[in-house]
């Protein structure tokens, strides 16, 4: 009974201990301080690199358009798809998109311009 009880406590212990290679790396977040954070200065190039290749005219997710700061702002306040697609659920960018994905710094900033109202 011993043995099946420190066999048991070996096997907890070793359960829970981190396998560092399979722990994502850390990135700096972006810290701005002192300046808001706004569409034209932050985050537009983030809808360049990653959201118009669908959501623009022409493409196939052209009736959600995210080409300009007006489009991009009908999916912020009230309508938090971004907030949601992006940050919440993760899918958007969706998995095998050309684009790639937003790093985890580009998300924090889109989530602090979010957090600050979604300013131009």
């Amino acid at each position: 009974m011993k043995n099946i009880l420190i066999l048991t406590a070996i096997l907890i212990i070793t359960s829970c201990a981190n396998n560092k290679e399979e722990l994502p790396n850390p990135e700096t977040p972006i810290v701005i301080t002192g300046t808001p954070i706004t569409y034209n200065n932050h985050t537009k190039k983030y809808f360049d690199n990653y959201c118009i290749a669908c959501h623009a005219v022409g493409q196939t997710q052209s009736f959600w358009p995210l080409t300009t700061y007006t489009e991009v702002s009908a999916f912020t306040g009230s309508n938090e798809l971004i907030q949601k697609r992006v940050l919440d659920f993760g899918n958007m960018p969706p998995s095998g998109s050309v684009s790639g994905f937003l790093t985890l710094a580009e998300k924090d900033t889109l989530q602090m311009w979010l957090d600050q109202g979604a300013p131009q």
